[in-house]
């Protein structure tokens, strides 16, 4: 019994694409909150970019923004330091196995207002099998 509790609770704290991705889910049921094909290309490129380094063998192949808009992050003193964005990754793995992980990427905040246009990795969720696409 308490095995199924923990197990329950688990679940429970991984949000809801840990259900989603268990529940035979497609990267193609995910829906986007915004549509931008540039950022997402840039954001393949930092997400193989840092699989190369890191030795993993996953290939990035498609993306989704999740987020419906930019996030806006602030220093102490209140002034805009950056923005977040999160974005779903598709990627293919060796012996035919392929994944999604949530990513968020961030911008920084230049000093005539204007965003750096370089796409930096910020952070990655778990990994998730999903059927091949």
């Amino acid at each position: 019994m308490n095995r199924i509790l923990i197990l329950v609770v688990v679940l429970c704290s991984h949000g809801g694409n840990f259900t989603y991705a268990q529940n035979k889910a497609r990267f193609s049921d995910f829906k986007p909150g915004m549509i931008d094909e540039m950022l997402v290309e840039k954001a393949l490129k930092v997400a193989n970019e840092r699989a190369v380094n890191l030795r993993c063998s996953e290939l990035y192949t498609k993306g989704v923004i999740t987020s419906t808009g930019w996030q806006l992050e602030y220093d102490n003193n209140g002034f805009v330091k950056g923005r977040k964005i999160h974005i779903e990754l598709y990627c293919e793995r060796i012996h035919q196995h392929c994944g999604i992980a949530n990513f968020t990427f961030r911008q920084k905040h230049e000093v005539d207002g204007d965003f750096y246009p370089k796409l930096l990795f910020d952070k990655v969720g778990y990994m998730y099998d999903v059927d091949c696409e």
